[in-house]
């Protein structure tokens, strides 16, 4: 992702209107890697809780800054992706797994002959 297209993308970001899809994992990459568009996100963050147009990601009894609410929010994406990108790994192995017990089962019972 450009800076251009992250910087259009920072308001639904914000407003968390991003789907959770490759879209979302490119817009926080770009934030991790590019020290700006990070700076630009924080600046706009700051502004809209602010202004209580955004809830806090989490309760604590210490407020946290702009930056530490942007840390957590970024772990959580970050952690969710992994978890999905797991399952999908699993869920692949699962599948190919089955299909072994299935040709398996299909040979002993003599339903498969070579």
């Amino acid at each position: 992702m450009d800076c251009e297209l992250f910087q259009r993308k920072i308001r639904d970001f914000i407003f968390d209107q991003i789907e959770y899809s490759e879209d979302l994992e490119e817009f926080l990459q770009h934030a991790k890697e590019c020290k700006e568009c990070q700076d630009e996100l924080e600046l706009y963050y700051t502004i809209h809780r602010g202004l209580e147009d955004v809830e806090a990601p989490v309760e604590t009894d210490v407020p946290m800054t702009a930056k530490e609410e942007l840390k957590y929010i970024f772990d959580y994406y970050f952690e969710y992706f992994e978890k999905e990108k797991r399952m999908n790994k699993i869920g692949k192995v699962f599948v190919v797994v089955l299909a072994l017990v299935l040709v398996g089962l299909a040979f002993y019972v003599g339903a498969v002959s070579i």
